[in-house]
């Protein structure tokens, strides 16, 4: 979940600069116009997460494909998508089960021009065993809906997790 955490910074933070660059180098008179923009890149890093299938943590080394689209709808709403694909081999570090995981994640924010703040996000993470290890699936969902003055009218939360062999 570390890694979780620092992605969702990482598109918090990748957010903020795309909006306010929007906000600053746009013309006023593409104001009334929706603009778009999507942006691609790709990364790999270490990561290491707490196995609750086995009782041990497990780590190694994950891919990624993003893509983020952004647009500025002419009614003066705001959309942001954001699409990952995650591809990682890892080893239990007790055991030495190792595991080939998929895993995609998708982040749809839309606030609309009358200030409506909703947000979707879901995560399938997946880690498969490669030997008798059970395999490790976990399901999140998390959605909001935030009206203008911060009353929150719809949250849902959940977290879906199994071993399976």
């Amino acid at each position: 979940m570390n890694s979780l955490r620092k992605g969702l910074r990482l598109k918090l933070s990748l957010l903020v600069v795309i909006m306010l660059m929007a906000a600053l180098l746009a013309p006023t008179s593409a104001m009334a116009q929706a603009t778009s923009t999507t942006v691609k890149f790709s990364d790999s890093f270490p990561f290491s997460f707490f196995n609750s299938c086995t009782g041990e943590v497990v780590s190694g080394v994950v891919s990624v494909k993003s893509t983020i689209h952004i647009t500025a709808d002419a009614s003066g709403g705001f959309h942001a998508n954001f699409h990952d694909v995650f591809n990682g081999r890892a080893v239990g570090e007790t055991s030495g089960n190792q595991y080939v995981g998929p895993q995609t994640d998708h982040d749809s924010f839309t606030v609309s021009s009358g200030g409506v703040l909703e947000e979707t996000y879901t995560l399938d993470f997946r880690f498969l065993s490669r030997g008798s290890a059970d395999n490790i699936l976990t399901h999140f969902l998390f959605h909001v809906t935030i009206t203008p003055n911060g009353d929150v009218t719809s949250e849902i939360f959940t977290i879906t997790e199994a071993c399976r062999g």
